[in-house]
């Protein structure tokens, strides 16, 4: 998504910030700063094209902290133990940077190693003592996993295979033992900026990693058919189920899923929606989320103005509600309960169960939200 494109959408009128499926009007939620308030969520975004920012706040989009980036930012790890907040930069990223997540202050730059650089998100070992990122070594095109010693200023121990081209998403599984990396299949070079250089070979898979040993464990690759759809962000929910998000890089008139759920040791099942829905979504997801009881879950695709909502059980289609340049999901709170931020400023919480925006913080030019939503308490 680009930043200038969400201010043309802002400039373009609040009105178009939440078409509710229902009907119903959303209430709208005022934004004060807080002393000393802690974050519920913390997301990266911009003030301005090129004044990029991370910031730390609660579902009412009351700001506890902020810290400015030197470039753009993306993914968002907590390491619990220590309070601290991670802020990867986006591919081809330069910089991770650890802050202290209470005031949002500098603790420390992460650099990439030589011929590596981030692909914008990491994952912690159960204990806190291990960084896990995702990166490139872009002169061979293979994907790796970087390793870090946090106890250690976060010094680089080494890294092993990502088990593919392109890895971008990573999570810890609930066994605390086992990573699931998304691999999106597309080859990248930093002097190419993010060119795609392999669209007609692309091979994107999902496979899970032993975090002790680095062994590939498994790995669940896309029908041949398929091999253009790069899998790009995944969640994983208490029971070890992973959905998956998928970004197609073939003909826009092709009909394909864009939504994945799969267990180990099972073949992944593909989600579609009613056709409409899909053609809306342009074939592009841009985050996956499950709510705290890791039976619902939701899909934003920015271009398309819209998210949908699923029945992980299921495997289901639920609701599509339609909110400009939205992005950002996050379990809040309860069964069925999400936070959802958009391009120009919105936070609206969304109620599965009932299928409908509860309310909506309204547009804000200050404050334009970027891909993902955090939250340290989950």
């Amino acid at each position: 998504m680009d930043v200038l494109r969400r201010q043309l959408l802002l400039g373009a009128g609040a009105a178009a910030l939440c078409g509710l499926s229902n009907g119903l009007a959303a209430e709208t939620l005022e934004t004060q700063r807080p002393n000393g308030a802690l974050p519920r969520y913390v997301s990266c975004g911009a003030h301005s094209p090129g004044d990029y920012m991370v910031a730390g706040f609660d579902e009412m989009g009351v700001v506890s902290f902020e810290h400015r980036l030197p470039e753009r930012g993306h993914g968002i790890a907590f390491r619990r133990s220590e309070s601290e907040c991670l802020v990867f930069a986006r591919r081809p990223g330069r910089f991770v940077l650890v802050l202290q997540l209470e005031t949002g202050a500098l603790l420390q730059r992460i650099d990439p190693a030589a011929g590596r650089h981030f692909y914008g998100h990491g994952a912690f070992s159960a204990d806190d003592a291990l960084l896990f990122a995702t990166e490139n070594d872009y002169e061979t095109g293979r994907g790796c996993i970087g390793i870090y010693d946090c106890r250690a200023g976060y010094r680089r121990l080494g890294e092993v295979p990502s088990g593919g081209i392109g890895p971008h998403d990573i999570a810890l599984m609930p066994d605390d033992a086992t990573l699931v990396v998304a691999n999106g299949g597309i080859r990248t070079h930093p002097a190419k900026g993010r060119a795609k250089l392999n669209l007609p070979t692309m091979a994107p898979s999902l496979v899970y990693i032993d975090a002790a040993s680095g062994r590939l464990l498994e790995k669940v690759e896309l029908p041949a058919r398929l091999h253009q759809l790069s899998i790009r962000h995944l969640d994983v929910a208490g029971d070890g189920q992973v959905v998956f998000a998928m970004q197609y890089e073939g003909d826009l008139a092709d009909e394909v899923p864009l939504v994945g759920l799969h267990r180990r040791g099972a073949a992944a099942r593909l989600l579609r929606g009613p056709d409409d829905v899909e053609t809306r979504t342009r074939r592009y997801v841009g985050d996956v989320a499950f709510d705290a009881s890791g039976r619902y879950l939701l899909a934003s695709s920015p271009r398309g103005n819209l998210f949908t909502a699923w029945d992980a059980v299921r495997g289901s289609y639920l609701a599509a509600e339609t909110l400009t340049d939205v992005c950002g999901l996050s379990a809040a709170g309860g069964a069925g309960q999400f936070l959802v931020s958009s391009g120009i400023g919105a936070l609206s919480h969304f109620d599965a169960l009932q299928g409908e925006i509860l309310r909506t913080k309204a547009a804000d030019a200050a404050t334009l939200w970027d891909n993902h939503l955090a939250s340290p308490s989950l």
